[in-house]
């Protein structure tokens, strides 16, 4: 089975993570089941037989895609978020990503935590980060930076009211008039 750079850091991780943790892969396996994921030992043997291989060696043959269910499940189970396993364990340098080719480490993971897109064109005029905030991110955790296209998407967002702040206490409020702001289960501010 021909797997991709994703794919490999994924089984790196969680083997990683699994053995970081001291777990078996029986005992990883039983804490999936009481989640309510099933994946059976052999199962995550499988999966963590797609890590990359050492210099020189034959790539094991008895390999198993991973698919989101069991990411998710196995990132709650580990107590890491889904990026922590989906890409490589480094912060520096470059990283091979599957559809993107090698990006610097440094985007790579910006992007991933939604914070940036993963390139922005050259002479982008703030547009590329306020079209990323806008179609990654819900309502009400958008990031905005002081781009007149964010500013822009700010103002939408805000239903034309202003811009917002997040507080020390975490809530958002108003700057214009310091009043809180409170979304609704949509996304929508309410008057």
């Amino acid at each position: 089975m021909d797997l991709g750079p994703t794919s490999r850091a994924v089984a790196d991780n969680i083997r990683r993570l699994r053995e970081a943790r001291g777990l078996s892969l029986r005992a990883l396996s039983a804490d999936l089941k009481r989640r309510g994921h099933n994946l059976s030992a052999d199962a995550i043997n499988k999966i963590e037989n797609g890590r990359t291989p050492e210099p020189g060696a034959e790539p094991p043959t008895n390999v198993r895609r991973i698919d989101v269910d069991d990411l998710t499940a196995l990132a709650a189970a580990l107590g890491v978020n889904p990026n922590a396993l989906l890409l490589p364990h480094t912060g520096t340098g470059s990283i091979s990503l599957t559809g993107a080719g090698t990006v610097d480490a440094t985007f790579v993971w910006a992007w991933a935590e939604g914070r940036r897109p993963l390139t922005v064109p050259e002479g982008d005029d703030g547009t590329a980060s306020a079209d990323f905030q806008r179609y990654a991110r819900p309502l009400g955790i958008r990031r905005y930076d002081r781009s007149p296209a964010s500013r822009a998407l700010h103002f939408e967002d805000s239903g034309g009211h202003g811009y917002y702040r997040r507080d020390k206490d975490g809530r958002l409020y108003e700057v214009g008039s310091g009043e809180p702001v409170e979304f609704d289960e949509h996304g929508n501010h309410d008057d």
